[in-house]
């Protein structure tokens, strides 16, 4: 299953990063990554664990600033973005690993992020939005005054992107965000992902090729800090061009049911 477009709204944002490098004491963690996301669906990036998938992520949204190269969003440096890295992290949302919840009620979480005249007057219509978009109204739109750590980890995790959400990004990056969730709740969340891919560009961090296959329609292979290929989903499965993704695909075979 793909993205599937949504009513409402479709973004027309674009990311391109342009001979990204990054070097951390004195170790070559990206080396002139280069890629471009469509305007909708799913970019899956996969790789071996230390290829520096997160570490792009991270200097995607500048939460690290200490890179070479050039990143772009609708043609905009964000090296360069007016206001600094907040007002660009409110552009680029970025989901974590585990879930991160914060002290307070479920509603609170959701207007974290807002300024506090903005968390006294938004609607209860909004929140209904956003949390309706991660998937989570129905489970919790009668427990808004309840603690948000009183959710399941897939619930959190879902509250985590109607936080995001809330903040209206144009680009949603996430970090295997299904990798501490049961099966069942990491099925919750690619149908939600998949439905938020049918109106803005995401890109997915995975190690689950299983998954990957499932929600990619873009692959981005990265491997010792480098782009190796960036293919189509089906192509890159079916007829990777080069041989170290063949060898990725090879050593990396998934036996669960796709």
């Amino acid at each position: 299953m793909k993205a599937l477009p949504l009513s409402g709204n479709v973004s027309s944002h674009r990311l391109e990063v342009r001979n990204l490098s990054l070097v951390v004491a004195g170790t070559q963690i990206l080396d002139r990554v280069a890629l471009t996301l469509p305007a909708t669906g799913i970019s899956v990036l996969i790789g071996p664990s230390g290829a520096g998938k997160s570490s792009l992520l991270r200097c995607l949204n500048r939460l690290w600033d200490h890179w070479e190269g050039e990143v772009l969003v609708d043609d905009q440096p964000v090296s360069q973005w007016p206001g600094g890295g907040d007002a660009l992290r409110r552009h680029l949302g970025l989901i974590g690993q585990k879930p991160v919840v914060f002290p307070g009620s479920i509603r609170a979480n959701v207007l974290f992020g807002l300024g506090r005249r903005q968390r006294r007057t938004t609607p209860l219509d909004r929140i209904e939005e956003v949390l309706g978009q991660a998937g989570l109204w129905r489970e919790v739109g009668e427990r808004l005054d309840r603690p948000a750590a009183s959710l399941s980890l897939g619930q959190q995790q879902r509250l985590c992107i109607a936080r995001a959400l809330m903040l209206d990004p144009a680009i949603l990056m996430v970090d295997e965000p299904t990798s501490s969730l049961d099966p069942s709740a990491c099925r919750v969340i690619e149908r939600t992902l998949l439905e938020l891919a049918g109106r803005m560009p995401l890109l997915w961090v995975t190690h689950d090729l299983a998954q990957a296959r499932r929600v990619a329609e873009q692959v981005v292979f990265l491997c010792q800090g480098r782009v190796v290929e960036e293919a189509p989903a089906e192509q890159f499965f079916s007829h990777p061009k080069k041989v170290e993704s063949r060898e990725f695909l090879r050593w990396h075979v998934c036996d669960c049911e796709l």
